[in-house]
């Protein structure tokens, strides 16, 4: 549907073309009242169907005292309701990650954002969410994701505790989620 095409939703279809099994088509529901679909994934071989709820971030240039803190990498922001969680239909979230990066090879200092994914079950999700998170007084989770590209990390940074592994997604990280989305697709 042309008028409910959101940006985020338009380049995680294009990352995932070029990430999942040749059997695999993406399809956008014409149903502009889908609140909690915004991809369709199909095994055209299996028949086996997927849906997808995708969630874009805020990208934010790191300060020198986070990089010394949090390592290489940047912060992210997503804010969703606790509720468009809970009561999901979708069978996995992902989380499209605008990263700020600045490669060492560049003298001028140029910096670049470049796009990461957490690609997570639904129930996965909402596991996490009840071990870790906190709830803002809006009612919504608010996602501080910091990425290190470099060391192929992604963690929640402002709710997670020390040692506390529920605020990792590095499981869900771009090739290991496309792997286990690709086995359920099959």
């Amino acid at each position: 549907n042309f008028w409910s095409l959101n940006t985020d939703e338009a380049v995680v279809t294009g990352i995932l073309r070029s990430n999942l099994n040749k059997d695999v088509e993406v399809f956008m529901p014409l149903n502009s009242q889908m609140k909690d679909v915004d991809l369709a994934l199909v095994n055209v071989k299996s028949k086996k169907t997927l849906t997808i709820q995708i969630k874009g971030s805020k990208a934010y240039k790191p300060t020198k005292s986070e990089i010394n803190k949090h390592g290489q990498g940047s912060n992210t922001f997503i804010s969703v309701k606790k509720e468009a969680i809970k009561n999901s239909t979708a069978d996995y979230f992902i989380f499209l990650l605008h990263i700020i990066e600045q490669f060492d090879k560049d003298e001028n200092g140029r910096l670049y954002i470049e796009p990461y994914t957490v690609i997570i079950p639904t129930k996965e999700l909402i596991n996490k969410l009840e071990n870790y998170k906190n709830v803002s007084s809006s009612g919504a989770y608010r996602f501080y994701f910091w990425v290190n590209p470099r060391k192929s990390e992604v963690f929640e940074w402002r709710d997670l505790k020390i040692q506390d592994q529920y605020g990792y997604y590095n499981e869900f990280l771009d090739e290991k989620g496309f792997e286990k989305l690709n086995n359920n697709l099959k």
